[in-house]
């Protein structure tokens, strides 16, 4: 009779972590070497409203990192943002946590009327400047 529960937590488990990896939405993984980091720049969070202009949030020029995450979402957030490539734009839906590598700029607007939003947070990091191609020391 002692064994009876202990098969019971067990199976629960086992049928929860089945059902967990069958709902548990596509993973993906982005590379990130944070030795490129220089100097942590700033944080911040708010509110963005459909039909308002896009958001600045880096507009200087120089490489970054911006963590962003999307905290409460009714709508879907562009993000523009440059690249090393050139001009990019990103959509995301719902909640979500995304590291871009820009190139001096980002920015950040919601889809949709006054009624959208959605609520955000970031963190920024200036990066080591490009300096190309490595060069050998002798």
């Amino acid at each position: 009779m002692r064994l009876q529960p202990l098969l019971r937590v067990g199976s629960t488990l086992a049928l929860l972590s089945v059902g967990a990896i069958w709902v548990a939405a596509p993973a993906c993984a982005q590379v990130f070497d944070f030795g490129q980091i220089d100097a942590f720049e700033s944080l911040g969070s708010g509110t963005q409203p459909g039909g308002s202009p896009p958001k600045t949030i880096v507009d200087d020029g120089e490489r970054h990192t911006v963590l962003f995450t999307i905290i409460e979402s009714n709508t879907e957030a562009r993000i523009y943002w440059r690249s090393p490539d050139g001009p990019q734009t990103t959509v995301m839906r719902g909640q979500g946590l995304r590291a871009f590598q820009t190139t001096g700029e980002f920015k950040i607007e919601a889809a949709g009327d006054k009624n959208r939003s959605f609520k955000y947070g970031y963190v920024l990091f200036r990066l080591k400047p490009d300096t190309g191609v490595q060069q050998d020391k002798i």
